[in-house]
């Protein structure tokens, strides 16, 4: 890892629902590898409006690690909001997006951070497509996923492996930009949309996708495909609109 300036402040947000399993895992898990970054940081977890007891666990960490933080939605919104939400509560310089049942896992997060030093970019994707990535999701989702890849490559002109996953480091700044409105899942297309129309520097670096231990998921595969299929949709749109600009 390139050198770690002191004025790096890190932003870890974690949008969830009914995930209170898995986040006991946070004390065992994240915050060891944060605390080995050596750099200052913030844990943000959205409750999306759980029904479980995900709020309580949050604050019994809370209280013993200052660094973590509760933000609360009192009714479920979607993660697209809870994402919105997290952005506008981010404090840190650089954030980072993960899932609350850690299938990217928070060991991956140096790697993140690693190639922002590296080459100082907007946003850095972790990926399970690319050389020395891997996944273990299923086929029918797998195949999803390179599909919606391979359409949104082909409308934006700019290979990117994965671009549907939450799994990225950013620069606060330039989230902070975004008008974002977007539904479910498809918002973290969306912002990578933006970023790549907006000329953003963007790197990827390779990462393990696993299955969840605990909980179920909660992505709807056919609402989420037909809310990438609206955003392909703007992206021709755009194209068009800016063939005859």
């Amino acid at each position: 890892m390139s050198e770690i300036l002191a004025e790096d402040f890190m932003s870890v947000v974690i949008p969830a629902f009914n995930e209170e399993e898995n986040i006991r895992r946070i004390p065992s898990e994240l915050l060891p590898v944060l605390d080995g970054m050596g750099i200052g940081y913030e844990v943000i977890v959205i409750d999306d409006g759980s029904r479980d007891s995900t709020a309580g666990e949050v604050d019994k960490i809370s209280k013993l690690h200052k660094g973590v933080r509760l933000v609360c939605h009192e009714e479920n919104m979607g993660l697209a909001e809870a994402t919105r939400t997290g952005i506008k509560h981010a404090r840190g310089n650089i954030t980072v997006f993960l899932d609350a049942d850690f299938t990217f896992h928070p060991q991956d997060i140096p790697k993140l951070y690693a190639k922002y030093r590296e080459t100082h970019c907007d946003c850095v994707v972790g990926s399970h497509f690319i050389s020395k990535g891997s996944t273990e999701v299923k086929l029918h989702r797998l195949i999803l996923s390179r599909t919606l890849n391979f359409l949104y490559s082909l409308l934006l002109g700019k290979k990117v492996s994965t671009i549907s996953s939450i799994f990225r480091l950013y620069k606060t700044e330039a989230l902070k930009k975004l008008n974002l409105t977007s539904k479910g899942f498809s918002i973290c297309a969306e912002i990578l949309v933006n970023m790549l129309r907006d000329a953003r520097h963007i790197e990827e670096v390779p990462v393990k996708l696993t299955t969840r231990i605990y909980g179920k998921s909660k992505i709807n595969t056919v609402k989420e495909f037909m809310n990438h299929m609206r955003m392909l949709l703007r992206i021709f749109a755009w194209n068009v609109k800016r063939l005859f600009s």
